[in-house]
């Protein structure tokens, strides 16, 4: 009998080890690679700017979460010129593409997805885009059709939702924009709120980005249009302050998945 409760103990003791060791190799493995997918339009494109595969502010944010945690870091970049919110719903090309990249880094990378998503521009404007003008209430179902797609697909994912960048009030080139689309652009700020308030794998990004970007034309590339010079897509100055902007809010949410954030990186 006492053999027979000191085999037991062994075993239990065995057993938790095991746990032990593949819950510490599952956290492990977690550290070892971040992966991001970001989703949006030509501002996430890197519009305009001369090296957009280097330039992009989801390639200069790979670069700066890599630089801040010591983690390898992988980017998928998913940006596409001209696309609303429509263009992304389940079942559509981009969506589908964005999905099987995401598992492609995961597979090949292992270690926590995360995924960036700023849309709405297009979205806001008058006329010239997919579903515009595009109401607070069906960006709302669309955004909450995408990340519901998301989660189906990857349970365990983190998704940061950031909040779309100011635009000049003139804004009008193959769509029209102007005030009135600016306008509505802001109106889906509070959406955004929403959202993070629905799904608990959702967070918000930096809600003063519209004030930062506002009028700050030296971070803007100036370009012709129907209603004369406009600023709607960010040069490289402009870029990279936006993917640091994107990097602070992924960094909130990687520190509290257990990664280290070097202090300097904090500030």
């Amino acid at each position: 009998m006492k053999r027979l409760f000191l085999l037991i103990a062994m075993l239990g003791v065995i057993a938790s080890y095991i746990c032990a060791k593949t819950q510490t190799s599952k956290t492990s493995n977690q550290k070892k690679n971040i992966n991001l997918v970001f989703i949006g339009n030509s501002i996430t494109a890197g519009a305009t700017l001369e090296e957009a595969s280097t330039q992009a502010p989801p390639i200069v944010c790979r670069e700066l979460i890599e630089q801040s945690t010591g983690v390898p870091t992988h980017v998928f970049n998913g940006g596409h010129s001209g696309i609303t919110t429509f263009g992304f719903l389940p079942g559509r090309n981009d969506l589908t593409k964005v999905i099987a990249n995401a598992k492609s880094l995961v597979s090949k990378n292992g270690g926590t997805l995360y995924f960036s998503i700023m849309l709405g521009t297009n979205d806001s404007a008058i006329k010239g885009t997919e579903g515009a003008p595009v109401s607070t209430d069906t960006y709302q179902k669309n955004m909450r059709s995408i990340i519901s797609e998301l989660i189906k697909h990857f349970p365990d994912c983190k998704i940061l939702v950031n909040y779309p960048i100011w635009y000049s009030p003139n804004t009008h080139n193959g769509a029209r924009y102007l005030e009135e689309g600016l306008k509505r652009l802001h109106s889906y700020y509070p959406i955004i709120d929403e959202l993070a308030k629905e799904y608990k794998q959702v967070c918000t990004g930096n809600r003063n980005v519209w004030d930062l970007f506002q009028n700050n034309y030296q971070l803007f590339t100036a370009e012709e249009g129907n209603s004369g010079t406009f600023f709607l897509h960010p040069n490289k100055q402009g870029a990279a302050y936006l993917a640091d902007i994107w990097a602070k809010s992924l960094l909130a949410i990687i520190q509290k998945d257990g990664i280290l954030i070097k202090k300097e990186a904090q500030k």
